[in-house]
């Protein structure tokens, strides 16, 4: 069995995909497939973002998304504000966060 694409693959595959856009015909239908194709380029480079962010702070992507789907309340706030932290943004409030900072600005909220 073969390894999956990692997402840079899927990056690169996607902005081939934009250059062949340039081969429809129809205005309308290049343009949708066009913003089709920027939407996923986007999600894409933020996962990407994301995971080597929340690796950078010592964490484990994958066990992140495994506690946001459990049932225990704890492990799914906990990851919550993971994720919050990884992305710049306060836990509490959701205000972006100064990164020279260990509370938020906008709400007071500490984050360690």
């Amino acid at each position: 069995m073969t390894e999956s694409p990692s997402v840079d693959e899927f990056i690169r595959h996607m902005q081939a995909e934009l250059d062949a856009c340039e081969e429809i015909v129809d205005k309308k239908e290049r343009q949708k497939r066009q913003w089709q194709i920027e939407s996923s380029l986007l999600m894409a480079i933020e996962f990407s973002n994301r995971f080597k962010e929340l690796s950078k702070l010592g964490q484990n992507p994958l066990k992140i998304v495994q506690a946001l789907a459990s049932p225990d309340a704890s492990s799914a706030n906990i990851a919550k504000q993971v994720i919050a932290i990884a992305s710049g943004m306060c836990p509490h409030c959701g205000a972006p966060m100064d990164a020279d900072l260990d509370f938020c600005s906008s709400c007071g909220n500490y984050v360690e």
